[in-house]
């Protein structure tokens, strides 16, 4: 899978290009279906088996707590609800029983996954894997009663490979275009998933995709007023990978060439000038580039992560000077800039009054001003709390005194990495930088750190002992243990 002897993305010396949208332009399509079609359970090592312990107990905590709790769950659930049959599957839906349909069920999983942004990221495609990975895997397994708890745990490893690597293809750039990797990429993940466990023939897949390819959505135009767009976002993309799966096992014909054509995916998502069809394709099976996929210990755009930790930090030392309360912590800060990545720039840092101030949760959520003032003020240990002070009265008066600024010249700021300098009225100044948030491979989420998280979600819900029976259930996974049924009837 090389692509060897190339100049400006064109082929010489007969070797595929290595760009999208040319007529000699590497087959990856064909590459990865072909891939997904063949993949076994053998390949799955046990770093991979230990990340995906980490990752399914992750995903399984916060999904639950969304769909307990979350301001949009009951309006979510009653708009489905409305449109589908009461008992007209066996699916599982946390917190709401066991009688979906596969593709409802997966996609009310997967948008409570997403609803509170406290799901695992990967830098270097900026997008969230395993959403749509993870529950479409289990939704079809749960349907399918299958038994073999490998192949589930191949499904999705290969769900989450696939979305990663399209998405470093499609890179910041799309995010400008308007675009949300993390649905518009993990559709194609989805359906990658669902494949494995139904061990579909490659052209069969190879139409799923290109069916896929019509489905592949997610507008950013929900920055402007935090609606609850995003949150549907893999919901959406779940659900259409199963529609695309089954249309395409009754031989509807889905696009050729959907991921490398001239109006193919790649092309038509993203202007990043970087692509790199032959490192889409390098490696797979081999190489497996999602096992750097982080867990996130705030519920908050991941842009904001390295900011929470600093603002915190630098107010620990005003309180063991003797400053304690909110509003003479915000009187004694002058000024607080912090430098961001220019893409990171237009998600958290545009200084426009819902990400000031915001009103919404969605717009807390990606508001660097809002994210530093509170963990300044209140720490960040704070969790979905946080969101209760959005009208606190001294995160408005610090959030006045933030400024954010682009800074792309700075290799600290690189992927995640953002720097505060904090101006003190008595005339001190602190400058920090944060290039690996807790969480990202260089700054990791130790186990305990993943297994309390859990916990802090799947208690209130569900209380200690279930929780406990959950956790246990995840590490029987990785040991090739376990039923998904019985599992899935845990979460019921």
């Amino acid at each position: 899978m090389t692509a060897n002897g190339t100049t400006n993305g064109h082929a010489t010396n007969g070797n595929h290009a290595t760009k999208p949208g040319l007529v000699d332009s590497l087959p990856v399509t064909t590459l990865i279906s072909a891939f997904v079609s063949t993949v076994k359970p053998s390949s799955l090592t046990e770093a991979m088996r230990s990340k995906l312990s980490d990752l399914i107990l992750d995903m399984v905590g916060i999904t639950a707590t969304a769909a307990h709790s979350s301001a949009s769950t009951p309006a979510i659930v009653a708009g489905f609800a409305s449109l589908t049959p009461p008992n007209s599957g066996h699916n599982t839906v946390l917190t709401k029983g066991s009688t979906y349909p596969a593709h409802i069920a997966a996609l009310l999983n997967a948008t409570f996954g997403h609803s509170l942004d406290f799901d695992d990221t990967h830098a270097s495609s900026t997008l969230h894997p395993g959403v749509t990975a993870i529950w479409a895997a289990f939704a079809q397994a749960e349907a399918a009663d299958i038994k073999d708890i490998d192949l589930i745990l191949l499904a999705i490893s290969v769900g989450y490979e696939l979305t990663c690597r399209l998405g470093t293809e499609l890179g910041y750039s799309a995010y400008a275009r308007g675009f949300h990797n993390t649905s518009t990429a993990g559709v194609f993940g989805a359906v990658a998933a669902i494949a494995v466990l139904k061990k579909l023939d490659a052209n069969i897949i190879e139409m799923a995709f290109g069916l896929a390819g019509s489905r592949a959505a997610g507008s950013m135009q929900y920055l402007d007023n935090g609606s609850h767009n995003k949150r549907l976002h893999p919901g959406f993309a779940c659900h259409d990978a199963f529609v695309c799966v089954a249309l395409a096992e009754q031989g509807v014909i889905g696009a050729t060439k959907i991921f490398e054509g001239k109006m193919g995916f790649l092309n038509a998502y993203s202007p990043n000038e970087e692509k790199d069809l032959n490192r889409l394709v390098d490696g797979l099976g081999e190489k497996w580039v999602f096992v750097d996929t982080s867990l996130k210990p705030f519920p908050a755009c991941r842009m904001t992560h390295g900011s929470i930790e600093m603002a915190e930090a630098a107010a620990e030392k005003r309180r063991a000077k003797g400053v304690s309360s909110a509003s003479d912590l915000v009187k004694e800060v002058k000024s607080i800039e912090v430098r961001l990545r220019g893409p990171n720039m237009s998600l958290v840092g545009d200084r426009t009054p819902n990400k000031v101030h915001p009103e919404a949760e969605v717009d807390g959520q990606f508001s660097a001003y809002f994210q530093v003032a509170h963990s300044y003020l209140y720490g960040s240990q704070q969790g979905v709390k946080a969101y209760e002070r959005l009208d606190d009265k001294d995160i408005y008066a610090l959030s006045d005194k933030i400024s954010c600024v682009v800074d792309d010249n700075d290799p600290a700021l690189n992927g995640m990495g953002s720097r505060v300098i904090i101006e003190y009225s008595d005339g001190g100044r602190e400058e920090m930088v944060n290039s690996y948030p807790l969480g990202e491979p260089e700054h990791p989420f130790k186990r305990e750190d993943v297994e309390k998280k859990f916990r802090g979600c799947m208690e209130p819900v569900y209380g200690a002992k279930r929780s406990e029976e959950v956790l246990k259930a995840v590490n029987e996974m990785s040991l090739s243990r376990g039923d998904i049924n019985k599992f899935m009837a845990l979460l019921a």
